[in-house]
């Protein structure tokens, strides 16, 4: 278990749960529009004559759905912008530095690192979602990255989503280097899993690029599911895998996506 002091009135931590929140806000936004799949579809026309009919019920229940959907999430997002996941407090107050322990592979790595980031089209047993299937589940997240990329994949349970990668890199944005420092890393973690209000949170090996790796259950519409996430000098990674149980098995495959999305001039 990451047992790491958090400060409740830091920047920082309101960061963390405004970032975490609105993760599991937008897997709970994509299991609604993934299950009611078949009902928008609505019934199947009897004939030629009856195609008009069934086009206007899938088009009028579609519309129902994107209505609840919008009204979730602009509920979800005021309480997370207005409520306790984001106070304006934590912006002014001043914190005192906290020490924090450093493990080598978190503080060790190259000045600049020659890369290319893009999704792996399969990981395993994970396939990429791409065309009008990805960019409809890109609608349904309430808030798209501005400097940050995401995927989503299929995956070994029965929904169509089984996993949702998001990545942002120092390559795309400069200023995220102010939060991938050593001095940061452990606390961007630990903000991020304590926003999100995840449990069991455990710190896992983070594999050949180094930095933290850490795992944990959040617990959304469907019930509980697992968030990973990493972060080293460059990178700060998020997966969330819809269909694990296991946080040992999340965390082996949460290196597989970060070593198949990430190639290095040195691999």
């Amino acid at each position: 278990m990451i047992m790491l002091s958090i400060d409740p009135v830091s920047r920082s931590y309101a960061d963390g749960q405004a970032v975490g929140q609105l993760l599991v806000l937008a897997v709970a936004l994509v299991l609604v529009w993934v299950v009611t799949r078949t009902w928008r579809r609505g019934p199947a026309p009897d004939g030629p004559d009856d195609v008009e009919r069934a086009t206007a019920i899938a088009v009028r229940r579609g519309n129902i759905v994107r209505g609840v959907l919008l009204a979730i999430a602009a509920a979800g997002l005021i309480g997370i912008f207005t409520g306790r996941g984001y106070q304006p407090a934590a912006e002014a107050a001043p914190t005192a530095p906290k020490p924090v322990a450093q493990s080598p592979s978190a503080t060790t790595g190259p000045a600049e690192i020659k890369r290319v980031i893009e999704a792996a089209p399969s990981v395993g047993e994970y396939r990429l979602h791409t065309g009008e299937e990805a960019a409809e589940y890109e609608r349904l997240v309430p808030e798209k990255p501005q400097t940050g990329k995401q995927w989503f994949y299929d995956g070994p349970g029965e929904g169509p989503v089984g996993a949702w990668l998001q990545i942002d890199a120092v390559e795309w944005d400069v200023r995220l280097s102010e939060i991938t420092s050593p001095e940061a890393t452990s606390g961007v973690l630990s903000d991020f899993f304590a926003g999100s209000k995840a449990t069991e949170v455990t710190a896992f090996e983070a594999g050949p690029w180094g930095g933290r790796l850490s795992c944990g259950f959040v617990t959304v519409d469907s019930g509980r599911q697992v968030m990973c996430a990493w972060i080293d000098s460059a990178t700060w990674g998020r997966l969330a895998l819809m269909d694990e149980k296991s946080l040992s098995k999340a965390a082996k495959i949460a290196l597989e996506f970060r070593s198949a999305s990430e190639k290095r001039a040195d691999q």
